[in-house]
This record gives structure tokens, sequence and C-alpha cells, in this order.
């Protein structure tokens, strides 16, 4: 339940690389665009953020279409949507915001005409009588990320995967998304042997059903692999054939290499099943090589030319079937357990600590609740990574111990600070998504606060853009109950995640966090300056909080303060402390 400064998703061995699986042959009729004047149409209508009346016209630009003429947005106030949109997009945001006004609530929904065409989400917020919040954004990869691909040679007729070219370009925007999410993917490629020998007794066709039932097996082991319609980022991958008896897999979002280790092993064997064909079995020997990003390599290129340097090295192996490229790997299995005990017996031993954040009302300046920060002990896990560390706690399940100890130690400083006079004060802690999934999470949550005497009106959980999205496909079943006990449920980093606007606005969270990476470029950044103040408008208008972490100036606080932001958590105000330090801090306000 501690703060984690990285996400983590909690991955069994079907489920991390499970990120992968089998793409239909009829969905490689997605991808990217024919040519430049498709480019220009979605580069020009990325995302923006338009007040608009009833009647079409632009009363007020907060962000103006990415890749526009580049006017200012004032010049853009008073013209009709009609003139940056074409013709059909134009008639169905205007029916969209009129919906809304005449509704008198939020309308949500999406175009796309198919084809090259870009695809858009589209959200109107009612401000009054006659105008509305309009919200556009292009989520044209998501929804066509392999449009085109057969027209475009992406395709090996054998197969039908993806080719060589495709896993490239496919590896190269998952390097891009995971630079910004400090994640961590992985590159297999597999060498099949011992197909060409039956080159002597078999024709080409024959040869040809053989590659095809081991592409199929390829991608039967894998979950939503070249799925076009897989919405969630994290929850697919890419398998491809790169050469006659070679395949690639991307797994875009994986924990740790033994993830990548685990989906290599369950594929090799797999793939190793005797083949049936004309009476006769074939045998065939499966050789991998793996590589993992960020270490192995920064780019696509690199990342894809080490994976095929540990496929030679393990063809060369007359021991292990598949060989890592980073040299930093061999030792896992050795390291995973030495850490797993330390872990464990620093639980036993309580050596976690806990510091709390303040965060305060952005007009009064004054505390009103607290988010609870878990820090692990130094001469244990100094050198260790926090994202192992949590990965750990994840995979082996110690993550739900720990957080029974984050959220019981910072009820106790809660029960502390109450008793000290400050009874309205609350507590957030954050939850992890294997804390979230956990059947018995409310109970646990109302029973550890009732035994402090608490209310659960005195507790915020803070959950992940992921986690957000993964209980959207359940209807919000579990932030329903959160809400219904009457805890305060947070949306942590908003804007970085899986989630569209589509599911925040549908769903019962209290207040989003704007992540600090917007606040930090606020003053000198226009577009980040815009982003703060629309995300701010649309969370006012479906009833939400908006809560602002990382102010560190006082420039900052007050533009945020001036956009209309409810809360502020930062530097400027207080850096994490213990519960003693935070209790002197708090007396100190009162003072002033």
């Amino acid at each position: 339940m501690g703060k984690r400064t990285a996400r983590q998703h909690h991955a069994s061995d079907r489920d991390a690389g499970s990120t992968a699986s089998s793409r239909a042959e009829h969905d490689f009729d997605a991808g990217l665009p024919a040519d430049d004047a498709v480019d220009d149409r979605r580069e020009q209508i990325r995302q923006a953020v338009l007040e608009v009346a009833k009647s079409g016209s632009i009363i007020r630009v907060l962000q103006a279409p990415e890749g526009h003429d580049r006017r200012p947005p004032e010049q853009l106030q008073g013209r009709s949507v009609a003139d940056i949109w074409p013709d059909a997009p134009a008639e169905f945001l205007l029916a969209s915001v009129k919906a809304a006004i005449s509704g008198r609530q939020v309308h949500s929904t999406e175009y796309g005409a198919g084809g090259d065409a870009a695809h858009y989400e589209i959200i109107s917020i009612p401000q009054g009588r006659d105008r509305a919040l309009l919200v556009v954004r292009d989520v044209s990869a998501r929804k066509t990320a392999l449009s085109r691909m057969q027209q475009l040679a992406y395709v090996d007729e054998a197969t039908k995967l993806p080719n060589r070219e495709f896993l490239h370009e496919e590896l190269s925007k998952c390097i891009d998304v995971l630079r910004l999410r400090e994640g961590r993917a992985a590159v297999i490629c597999f060498d099949i042997d011992q197909v060409d020998l039956h080159g002597n007794s078999f024709g080409t066709r024959q040869q040809d059903v053989i590659i095809k039932e081991l592409a199929s097996r390829l991608t039967h082991e894998l979950r939503g692999a070249n799925q076009s319609d897989v919405e969630d980022y994290e929850r697919y991958s890419i398998a491809a054939r790169i050469e006659f008896r070679q395949f690639g897999v991307v797994l875009p979002i994986i924990e740790s290499g033994s993830d990548a280790e685990g989906v290599t092993q369950r594929l090799i064997e797999s793939l190793q099943q005797p083949i049936k064909i004309a009476h006769r079995e074939v045998e065939v020997t499966a050789r991998a090589g793996i590589a993992l990003f960020p270490q192995d390599g920064n780019d696509a290129e690199s990342l894809f030319e080490n994976a095929i340097a540990a496929m030679e090295d393990a063809r060369n192996s007359q021991v292990a079937p598949y060989k890592f490229h980073s040299g930093t790997v061999k030792l896992r299995a050795l390291q995973r357990q030495d850490l797993d005990l330390e872990l464990r017996a620093a639980l036993e031993r309580e050596e976690f600590t806990l510091e709390f954040l303040p965060i305060v009302d952005a007009k009064t300046r004054k505390a009103t609740s607290v988010e609870a920060l878990l820090r692990w002990p130094q001469q244990i896990f100094g050198l260790q990574s926090i994202r192992k560390v949590v990965a750990l706690a994840e995979n082996t399940g110690l993550i739900l111990p720990i957080g029974d100890w984050v959220l019981r130690e910072s009820c106790t400083a809660l029960r502390r600070l109450h008793d000290a006079g400050f009874a309205e004060l609350r507590l957030a802690i954050n939850l992890s998504v294997q804390e979230f999934s956990h059947r018995a999470l409310i109970e646990k949550i109302l029973e550890i606060l009732d035994e402090f005497g608490l209310e659960p009106r005195h507790l915020d959980v803070e959950i992940s853009e992921y986690t957000l999205f993964r209980d959207a496909m359940k209807q919000y079943a579990t932030c329903a109950r959160l809400k219904d006990a009457g805890l305060g449920v947070v949306v942590d980093d908003y804007g970085t995640g899986a989630c569209s606007l589509a599911h925040l606005s549908r769903s019962p969270v209290d207040a989003v966090k704007i992540e600090n990476n917007f606040v930090s470029n606020l003053i000198a950044d226009a577009v980040d300056r815009a982003t703060c103040a629309a995300v701010t408008a649309m969370a006012h208008e479906l009833g939400k909080k908006i809560i602002a972490e990382g102010v560190e100036t006082e420039g900052q606080a007050m533009i945020l303060a001036e956009q209309g932001c409810d809360f502020l958590q930062g530097f400027l105000f207080a850096r994490p402390s213990s519960a003693e330090v935070l209790e002197a801090y708090l007396l100190r306000m009162i003072d002033e």
C-alpha cells in the first residue's frame, strides 16, 4: 500500500508474457497511414479542448488542435468547428455538444469513418444552457494499430503472421511508450532447427504446413498477440515471422527477466512437440535468445540485434535451449531467492518505515490529508532497485502483509494526530493491483479503521490508471464497493496510463491527481498549462476533485489555484517526514 516510485503490475507466468498472443488473420487489416495526407489530418486533430456554443461556434480555446495552422488560440475563437475538422467529424462533434447541452449531462462517444480516417474520442461537458466543453482526442493508434498491413507487405504469406519489418515498427512504438513509463519489455527470437532437413522428403507446401503449425502454436501460447482490438496496451504482444525458420516475439510489459524466461520456456516446450504430417511425425528443435529493455538496448534495432545474438549463442550451446543477452540476469534465481528471504525477514522484524507527505487546500494552504509513503530498510535493499523489490513483493504475495502493516502503522499515526486536535485530517494510502483485487480488501480496511476508532471517511485509497482500467472492465465493481463503504477513491498520476477520458467520466472515483510531469513544466510549457486547466475543468464538471502533485514553486501553486485546482502536494509545503515531524508541521500551520 506504500507509494511506489514506478508502476508495478502482478504478472504470473501466463500473464507476464501472457501479454502476448494470437492476433487473428482477419485482424491484419488495420495499420499505418498510406500517405502524408492521412498523417497530416491526424496530426492536425490529435487533441483539442474547446468551449463550444450550441451553434458550433468556438467560444474559448483551452488547448488548440495540435498541428493546426499554428494560429494563436484567440484567432480560433469565433470560428466554427467545421473550419477545423472535415465535414463528417464536425457534424458528429456538434451533435455531441448538442446532446450534452440538451441532456444536461456529460456526453461521451467515439467517431471513426474507417479505412485510413482518424478515430476520435469525444467528450462534451455542459457548461450552461448554450455551451459545452468539448474534448477531442485522436485514438487512432489504439483503434487501428495494424491498418493496411497487408497492402504494405507487413504480412508473411505462409503463416499470416506479421513479418520482420512490422515487428521493428511496433517495437519502436513500444519503446517510445516505455521510456515515458519507465517500463520494461523483452524481445525473444526463436530459431527452429531441422526444418530444412525435411526438405528432402517434404515438398514446399508441406514445409509451409510445418511452419504454419509452429506459428499457430506460438500465438496460441500467448494472449492477445497481434489483436488490433485490444485496447489495454499492457495486455498484448507481437508475434512475427522474421526469417524462414525464425520467429520473433515482443512482450511490451514485463516486471523482470523472470517473466520473459517463463514465457520462453513455455513457448519452446510447445514448439518442440511432434508435428503430424502425411502420416509421419516431424520433430524440431527450438532455440531462443532474450534481450531485455532497457538494459540490453534503448532502441528497436539494438534490442533486436542483441536478441538475435543471444539466439545464436543458444544455437551453439549443447545444454541451454535459450540464452539471455544480459549477463546480469544469469544469477537471477539465486538473487531472487536471497531477496525473498531478506524481504520476509524485514517484514517480521518490522524494519520498514513510513513517512508522510501533506496534501493542502489550494486556497487556504492548510493540510487536509496526508499520504503515507512506504520506505524500505536501506541496510538490506539499499543497492536493489525499488522496482525489483516491489515486483518481488507482488509475485510472492508479500505485498498483502506489507499492505496490512502500512495500513495499521498509518492508522496509528492518524489516530495520534486526531487526538492532538486534527480530528478532520484524512489519510491517503496507495493500493497495488494485487491488493485492489483481493476479495477481502474492503472488509480488512474497515476492520482496521474500526480498531483505531477511525471512520471510513477518514481514508482515501489511491489507485493507478491501470487499476481503474481493469476495474472498468468489471463495471467499476470494486471502486463502487469502496465508495459504498464510505471510503474515498483517488486516481493517481492521471494522464500517463491506460485510462481514457470516457473511463474517468463513468467511474465513481472522488478525485484525480495530476501527474507531476505536467506540473513541473507548468510555467514554461503552455501545453502542460492548458492540460492542467482542461483536466481541472473536466474533473469539476464530472463532480470530481483535483489534486496536483509535485508542486515545488510558488508560481506553480498560484497558477494551479487560479485554474481551480482543489488540493496541492509537494516540496513547496513540506517534504516527506515521520509522524512526529508531521505533527510539528501541522501545529506550525495552526500558529500561522
